[in-house]
């Protein structure tokens, strides 16, 4: 009643972006496109006058019962956006503030006018280095309306009359179905959580039931639900309003410590999921005559949370209510969820299948019991929960390669290995089977991937490649465990557990409740530990890896290859990570929040270990995703190591060719040899990442860790500069630049490798 769109960037089938005129930023290196979620624009070095990006568009209609313009835009740190109108009275201006990190709703006040001629955006930067943002759309407000609609949704309170019993109830403090934890489990682990508590004075269930004690549910009810910190897609007004997964939370923590305020507690966030409007990330997913969807992630989200406070705090709620949230769970959620399944056939082939089981899986498994108590659901209900079953175990079987590898990276492993295992394990309890009897084939294959993607950094789980993290879900450690239990996720599981226990509140949670699932798994994982293999070939998946020591320490060399489209990769192929000592020397950035440019940023060829053409206006990339496979040749073992990648395929109009080698005869000793001949620019840089201490000294650069040291020695004829790069939570990352001028040629860093002590001998 307050707000209408006039430019849905979101979607690309109702985009006026075609419209819009773009003023050229070819010095600049400026591009804008229309991206499958909002209009992108990115540029490649700071412009001459700070007039990054200006672009304009006719409109000709009536803004009669409207007040403001708003734009919805992300845009770079510390940039200037500003606002013009063309009205009917006259040039109508806004700019405003140094734009934050965070996705922003501009207003700008049409002072009355009644026709909107035109608009004109502009974004002034004057940051050195690519820059990155997005427009998500253009609408119209009415700011006088808009507090009746807002104030609509706040009609709750925390009586939850008549969807749950009275404040005065006595809970029994017993599951409803013990789907994740009941019975025997359930006193044991009371038992051995209250001596953890005497152990440690706090745990993770008591900070997660503190932490949910600190908001108020009912007012936190909205149209729509958000994907977890996620501010990609929903309204700027609904920036941190996630109500999931303090439900759960609170609900386990009651469950637990026998505290009826908690436990009570989670079924009042129950009923606040169940009463926002949709399930979904916001209204650019439910827009009228828009085809857009950002699939079911809300949705799977919200029927999980749902569904598991149904069963831990199911004693809380009244028929009423029950009947109420399962309703919700199968209309909306499952009823999505299918919905996605039929349309997509991609999510079978990546993570999302994997990623939208667990609620699937459980607000099925919660249907069966709870729909028809005469028993009928069970039946019905049941042949879904097969085929839910079914496609699950069909999906990680096109997701896993015959090597074993998956090619969206470790932190996209957690869907398939972590959200994956968890439907299995719900699956199993729900037909009362052994968990281990159902581990498909697929999780059986993946010893060697292991192998590869471990970090030998003592402080990380795996090797951040791809669009993900350095950490790895006890979860899904705990899952492949079970399914391999003379593999190295064994030693991955247990390096996980002494950075920080099941229980310790040090611990992050993941997308779900991860500990109780890895809890009930860790008395069955074997505790020996499982050998480096001195070398590693995926040949699938294009990933190499070798493992060696030097005076005791390990040195692990990675090399990044690529699959045929293979997706959520980065522009990196040909790229390599380098640990040793305990620590990471040459890096990959990973990801962080996809609601950050910082995150498109990352992925770009400049942040990895690449060999990139210079002198060229726009920024230089191969293609991503890489429709081609490039993949690393190589052999080694205790001692050697060698290897050599064709990395052009993707590099049309950059690259003539572009061959890299790995020399290793010696743990030692490493000669990185790039060959390559340029199609336009007019020479190459060369760059390792990392966040050590970095020292240059004539023709040597130093990188310096706790116990080890690498000396990179540079050739005559190249230059040499280090750049200081933001990451995620105000990290560092030191780029080396090692820069030769001419078009065709070999360029050759000998690198060096001891212990601190040994160099200091």
């Amino acid at each position: 009643m307050a707000e209408a769109i006039i430019d849905p960037f979101w979607d690309p089938q109702l985009s006026g972006f075609e419209h819009w005129q773009v003023e050229p930023g070819v010095k600049h290196g400026l591009r804008v496109s229309q991206n499958w979620c909002w209009v992108a624009f990115e540029w490649a070095r700071n412009p001459m006058n700070g007039l990054a990006l200006r672009m304009s568009r006719e409109f000709n209609l009536s803004c009669e019962g409207y007040d403001h313009v708003i734009v919805s835009v992300m845009a770079p740190r510390g940039s200037i956006v500003s606002i013009t109108a063309t009205t009917d009275k006259g040039l109508l201006r806004f700019e405003a503030p140094p734009a934050p990190e965070l996705k922003k709703e501009l207003a700008l006040p049409l002072n009355g006018a009644l026709w909107l001629e035109a608009l004109s955006l502009k974004i002034e930067s004057h940051a050195d280095g690519i820059q990155a943002g997005w427009f998500n759309w253009i609408g119209l407000q009415n700011a006088e309306l808009l507090p009746r609609y807002l104030n609509g949704w706040q009609r709750f309170d925390e009586s939850w009359d008549p969807y749950l019993k009275p404040i005065s109830y006595e809970p029994r403090f017993e599951p409803t179905y013990g789907f994740l934890i009941g019975g025997e489990q359930l006193e044991q682990l009371r038992i051995d959580h209250a001596a953890y508590i005497h152990g440690h004075g706090g745990s993770r269930f008591v900070s997660g039931g503190e932490e949910a004690r600190t908001f108020i549910p009912e007012e936190m009810v909205r149209a729509f639900g958000n994907l977890r910190t996620d501010t990609r897609y929903c309204r700027e007004r609904d920036h941190g309003n996630w109500l999931w997964p303090q439900g759960s939370k609170a609900s386990i923590a009651g469950l637990l410590l026998k505290d009826k305020d908690l436990l009570r507690l989670g079924a009042r966030f129950a009923m606040a999921m169940a009463m926002c409007g949709r399930w979904d990330d916001g209204m650019i997913c439910h827009f009228p005559g828009s085809n857009f969807e950002h699939r079911c992630f809300v949705q799977s989200l919200y029927v999980h949370e749902t569904a598991l406070i149904l069963d831990l705090a199911g004693e809380m709620f009244t028929d009423v209510g029950r009947e109420y949230i399962l309703r919700r769970i199968s209309e909306e959620g499952l009823g999505t969820i299918n919905f996605n399944t039929w349309k997509h056939e991609y999510i079978f082939f990546n993570n999302q299948l994997a990623w939208f089981s667990p609620g699937r899986i459980l607000g099925y498994a919660v249907a069966e019991r709870s729909l028809q108590p005469s028993g009928g659901a069970a039946k019905r209900v049941g042949r879904y929960t097969e085929l839910a079953y079914g496609d699950l175990v069909e999906s990680l079987e096109a997701n896993v390669l015959p090597d074993g590898g998956y090619v969206e990276g470790p932190s996209y492993f957690r869907c398939v290995g972590g959200f994956g295992g968890l439907a299995l394990f719900y699956y199993a309890k729900a037909r009362g089977v052994n968990l281990q009897d159902i581990i498909p084939p697929a999780f059986k294959r993946t010893a060697d991937f292991a192998q590869a993607i471990v970090s030998t950094d003592d402080d990380t789980d795996v090797v951040p490649i791809c669009d993900g993290g350095a950490y790895a879900d006890q979860e899904m450690l705990a899952v492949l465990s079970i399914a391999l239990p003379d593999s190295y996720w064994v030693n991955m599981f247990w390096k996980s557990i002494e950075r920080g226990d099941i229980l310790s509140d040090r611990r992050d949670a993941s997308y779900f409740f991860e500990p109780l699932l890895a809890w009930q798994l860790k008395a069955e994982i074997p505790e020996r530990r499982i050998e480096l293999k001195p070398f590693v070939f995926l040949s699938d998946m294009g990933i190499m890896a070798s493992h060696r020591e030097i005076d005791g320490e390990v040195l692990k060399l990675f090399i990044m290859g690529n699959k045929a489209g293979a997706g959520h990769t980065h522009e990196d192929k040909g790229s390599f990570v380098l640990e040793f000592g305990g620590e990471t020397f040459a890096m990959d950035p990973g990801t962080c929040d996809y609601s950050s440019p910082l995150s498109s940023i990352l992925q770009h060829c400049e942040r990895h270990n690449m060999l990139i053409p210079t002198g060229t206006l726009e920024r230089p990339h191969p293609e991503s995703p890489l429709m081609a496979d490039v993949k690393p040749v190589g052999s080694g073992d205790e001692m050697f190591f060698q290897a050599v990648i064709d990395a052009t395929p993707g590099w049309s109009g950059y690259y003539e060719s572009w061959v890299r080698s790995w020399e290793s005869p010696s743990p030692d000793r490493l000669r990185i040899k790039d060959e390559y001949q340029l199609t336009s620019g007019d020479g190459v840089v060369f760059y390792w990442n990392t966040q050590r201490k970095v020292e240059v000294q004539s023709h040597k650069i130093f990188l310096r860790g706790q116990k080890a040291v690498v000396i990179l020695h540079l050739p005559d004829g190249t230059t040499a500069q280090v750049d200081e790069l933001p990451l995620a939570n105000g990290a560092t990352q030191r780029r080396i630049a090692i820069g030769k001028k001419g078009t065709e040629g070999r360029l050759i860093i000998e690198v060096e490798l001891c212990l601190s002590q040994s160099l200091s001998d």
